[in-house]
């Protein structure tokens, strides 16, 4: 396929070790490569590449950006309805609150199938490849030390995202919790 010398290449998922050699040598050779990788979170995703058997080196100079994605279920926007969330219930959750947040929570109709929910969002964690990061890579360091260096530079976890929509009333807590 490089032989026929694309800008995108597009890999399904990554899988083996083969694989992902491909990937970042493509990557390294200036094609803009698009795959996918089963990990928990953005991070992980450089030390899943590792423990592929892909060089530390190789990962910080081919990799420049990760996105963790996960798919929560839409409250149905007919029946939805607005409830208050406060904060020491958000934080016994897991969630990362200072302050009570109104939400709103599925009912269920004719509409959404007695369900509560219609349609579904994504949930983003979204983490640039820093030259910091890059040096954590290099010196094998674990995801959750580049996780913390990741989010003091701003990225934003998955909860954290699905916390902004429940504000929106886009989704609720209970789906957050299941999906994160």
């Amino acid at each position: 396929m490089l032989r026929a010398d694309p800008d995108i290449i597009m890999v399904g998922e990554i899988r083996d070790s083969d694989t992902a050699r491909i990937a970042i040598e493509s990557a390294l050779t200036g094609h803009l490569m698009l795959s996918t990788l089963h990990t928990n979170d953005a991070p992980s995703a450089i030390t899943r590449l590792t423990e592929m058997g892909i060089e530390p080196f190789l990962t910080a100079s081919a990799v420049d950006c990760v996105v963790a994605q996960r798919l929560a279920r839409t409250l149905c926007t007919n029946c939805k309805r607005r409830t208050m969330l406060t904060a020491d219930a958000l934080r016994g959750a897991g969630f990362h609150a200072e302050f009570d947040i109104e939400g709103y929570e599925p009912v269920g109709c004719a509409r959404c199938g007695q369900s509560g929910y219609k349609g579904r969002s994504g949930l983003y964690e979204v983490m640039t490849v820093s030259d910091e990061i890059r040096a954590m890579a290099i010196q094998r360091t674990s995801a959750d030390v580049i996780r913390a260096m990741a989010v003091e530079q701003g990225m934003r976890l998955l909860r954290d995202d699905g916390l902004e929509k429940v504000r929106l009333g886009i989704t609720s807590i209970a789906e957050v919790a299941r999906v994160t």
